[in-house]
């Protein structure tokens, strides 16, 4: 190696530099320039130093002849119904495609474009006919079935598919296939759903179910919730707002007790399973129905877990846990349970001192508790005289309570204020007057009582109730089908206790109501922002039509059908289901119909 004149430079570039394409800095010993770039620098000596180089690296190539580059592929594997010797005939012509691509069909033909042109870019039109032939009779297929496919999915699941497939059920292919597919595959319903099977095989598409779990299903129940369910709650609540319908966070799940994560799965469920139209498959809805089952019952022992324990037995998260799932057992009164859960409730509520004692606690739970006090009270209306639920000392402290706290129950039920306490004092007045007649006890005061709340009904003036505005029309009508459902429900159960007469008269009023009440019930189906909160008013039509025809309670029956659709919950046909077996009694009365406790509420 050669210094310079100073004894300090040298006189050639060093390796590094010479490599990468620098203007080497001479130093001494080593580089400067490759010290700053991390390099370590080979030197100045006349032969390159060597290098290791890492097993399976290359540092140089030889130059190759210009010649098209050879194309490797993998051969495909022929379908089953293609013919065994496609071979010999792939060497003369495609073979036959059992069912052909629609020409007419622009999703078809674009699905074939697409899917020909993204395998093109690795052949580039080269490669062996028979794979050509192959994937021709692939592409064909996959545009052919995947409408299909899809659509068959949505009624049984890869699953079900294979289940058929693998147990030879023809009837139920064809069930399943139906009006799905084209005349020529119902005639082998069984090879249709087969060739479905092998498409998803060939193109090795995994089975999502493994990703399933519980938690994935809560985080879709949400997302139900907040997509689905929150817009229509929503848009009906336009006449009176309620802010304590909010959007679910999903951020605040960890923080929730399991028992709300399960119930929420049920609640979505069971709306998702009541909206389906009408001739549904029903193997989707007895799917989705064993998952209620299953997370009702997880939902149930999370709740005895910590029920049994004292640190959380009477905590504001169980009792948030137990009015939550109660009024997801009122959607599917199926499971006939919500009166137990409100009778522990309460004893959770009086272990807290009583109802304002705990708001008074924790004034966050009003929003909560408000809606077991709306429950309570339409459920004492649909329960037997003598079987009702006292949420304060006393049924009169009941009713301070709930007028304290009416403003925040009004956007639920939208009854208005001084009809909804007299519905309050008629349960009064029977609970009374029940515990007096098992006594053997008469008490006069009791019917003075009962005219006096009749006579309030009556003054009741919708017209001047009614808020001026935009929807004027709908709080007319509201305030009218109130007006009218309470009166009957006041006249035909005391009529049961013997408080009010069985006279001419007071049938002629409560004709009249039941007049006005129908009319009322028929007019607000064209109104979408009221028709949510007929319920109530229309189970009391149903008791009252036993006094008339049955044109009345075809209507009845049809309105409640297609309020279970639209609300998405089973409540209006349990409410069907006690008004056809009370009609078929040929005996009316209000204790006849409601021999047993039941709620009818969304």
């Amino acid at each position: 190696m050669n210094r310079s004149e100073s004894g300090e430079k040298a006189t050639r570039q060093c390796w590094e530099c010479l490599k990468r394409r620098l203007v080497c800095d001479h130093t001494l010993p080593h580089c400067k320039k490759c010290q700053k770039a991390g390099k370590e620098c080979p030197g100045y000596d006349e032969q390159k130093p060597l290098q290791w180089v890492e097993t399976g690296k290359v540092t140089s190539r030889r130059r190759k002849k210009d010649t098209a580059p050879k194309i490797y592929t993998i051969p495909a594997q022929p379908f089953d119904s293609a013919p065994r010797k496609m071979q010999a005939s792939a060497k003369s012509s495609p073979p036959k495609v059992p069912y052909e691509v629609k020409a007419d069909d622009e999703v078809y033909v674009d699905l074939e474009e697409k899917v020909r042109a993204y395998w093109d870019k690795f052949t580039d039109g080269h490669g062996d006919k028979q794979t050509q032939v192959v994937r021709e009779l692939a592409f064909q297929h996959a545009a052919t079935t995947t409408e299909e496919l899809v659509r068959i999915f949505d009624q049984g699941g890869r699953a079900r598919i294979e289940e058929i497939v693998s147990n030879q059920e023809g009837e139920e292919a064809a069930r399943l296939v139906g009006s799905v597919m084209g005349a020529e595959k119902k005639k082998d319903p069984l090879k249709a759903l087969e060739i479905l099977l092998q498409i998803i095989r060939l193109t090795d598409v995994p089975n999502f179910e493994i990703l399933s779990s519980e938690s994935s299903e809560v985080v879709q129940a949400v997302n139900y919730y907040n997509v689905r369910i929150l817009p229509e709650v929503k848009s009906s609540g336009e006449l009176a707002p309620n802010p304590a319908v909010i959007m679910f966070p999903l951020n605040a799940l960890h923080i929730l007790p399991p028992t709300i994560h399960h119930t929420l799965v049920c609640l979505s469920l069971n709306h998702y399973i009541h909206r389906l139209p009408a001739g549904s498959d029903r193997s989707a809805m007895v799917s989705n129905r064993s998952k209620v089952y299953h997370h009702r019952g997880a939902a149930i022992r999370a709740l005895s877990h910590y029920v049994g324990k004292d640190r959380t037995r009477c905590s504001d998260l169980t009792i948030a846990s137990i009015l939550m799932f109660m009024s997801m057992e009122l959607q599917n009164p199926a499971f006939a349970d919500w009166r137990s859960h409100a009778s522990g409730l309460q004893r959770l509520i009086d272990l807290r001192g009583g109802l304002k004692t705990l708001l008074k606690q924790a004034p966050y739970l009003a929003p909560t508790l408000v809606v077991y006090l709306l429950i309570v009270g339409l459920a004492n209306t649909c329960s037997p005289s003598w079987d009702q639920i006292d949420v304060g000392a006393t049924p009169s402290h009941t009713i301070e309570d709930v007028s304290e706290m009416y403003n925040l129950i009004f956007p639920y039920i939208l009854c208005p204020p001084e009809i909804f306490v007299e519905m309050l004092r008629t349960n009064e007045l029977r609970h009374k007057a029940s515990a007096a007649m098992m006594m053997a006890d008469i008490d006069l005061d009791h019917g003075l009582e009962a005219n006096d709340m009749l006579s309030r009904i009556e003054a009741f003036s919708p017209e001047d109730w009614a808020q001026p505005g935009e929807f004027y029309d709908e709080w007319l009508l509201i305030g009218t089908m109130y007006q009218a459902a309470v009166a009957i429900y006041c006249t035909m159960s005391l009529q049961s206790l013997t408080i009010l007469p069985d006279s001419i008269e007071m049938n002629a009023m409560r004709s009249i109501h039941g007049d006005r009440l129908l009319s009322a019930l028929r007019s607000s189906m064209k109104y979408p922002r009221v028709v949510r909160f007929i319920v109530w008013p229309l189970v009391v039509a149903g008791v009252e039509a036993a006094y008339r025809g049955e044109a009345t309670r075809n209507w009845i029956e049809t309105t409640l059908t297609d309020m279970s659709r639209m609300l998405g919950t089973s409540s209006p046909l349990k409410a069907r289901a006690v008004l056809r077996r009370y009609w078929q009694k040929t005996e009316p009365g209000w204790d006849e119909c409601f021999d047993r406790p039941y709620v009818f509420i969304i």
